[in-house]
């Protein structure tokens, strides 16, 4: 489901905007009559106090609290919610397709240029910002995962001159081919080098 609702991105964006439009208006609607009845103050004062107290309540529970909520629980709310975002991606889908005709209208009229052109790689310096991320999120480096650490080596390497990381001859080290497993260990634990020729 994640794959063709991500298959093109700004498609996603525009039906979940589309989605969310709609559903501040039908909240404005309700929201405003429930108020009307709960409060019964007229003119300016009674307008006021009804959009601060349905202002906070949307900011609270459709953009601090998901926010929150996803940056926490991220994986396992995907896992949930994937199944409705794509059935609105699908309920929508004929709105924002007009949308994003509408944009690229006007982007290609405008600005000249070709419109929903998708960046679907990483640059570097977005890759080294997301591992960054994820490092100073563990409060001790052994318990980082395996794999962040060797993508954050490797992004280093461009800093690094070959001849700073090759080893000289002089310091390979090898074994015969009747070297115990043992003897081997106590090698690499000796020499503190990752490959020894045999």
């Amino acid at each position: 489901i994640l794959k063709k609702i991500t298959k093109r991105p700004s498609k996603f964006i525009a039906t979940m905007l589309v989605g969310n439009n709609i559903a501040l208006v039908v909240y404005g609607f309700f929201m405003g009559a429930v108020l009307m009845r709960l409060i019964p103050l007229e003119g300016i004062a009674g307008l006021l106090v009804q959009t601060l107290i349905s202002t906070l309540v949307i900011l609270l529970t459709a953009e601090f609290l998901p926010k929150v909520f996803f940056q926490i629980y991220a994986n396992q709310l995907v896992k949930i919610f994937a199944l409705p975002a794509y059935l609105f991606y699908l309920l929508f889908s004929v709105i924002s397709e007009f949308i994003i005709w509408i944009s690229d209208l006007v982007l290609k009229i405008f600005f000249k240029t070709e419109g929903d052109a998708v960046q679907l790689s990483f640059s570097k310096v977005e890759l080294g910002n997301y591992i960054t991320e994820q490092m100073e999120s563990y409060e001790e480096l052994d318990e980082l995962d395996t794999e962040i650490q060797i993508f954050q080596n490797a992004l280093e390497f461009s800093e690094v001159k070959a001849r700073e990381v090759m080893i000289p001859r002089t310091e390979i080290v090898a074994v015969d081919i009747e070297t115990t497993p043992k003897e081997l260990g106590k090698i690499f634990t000796e020499t503190g080098l990752s490959k020894i020729l045999v």
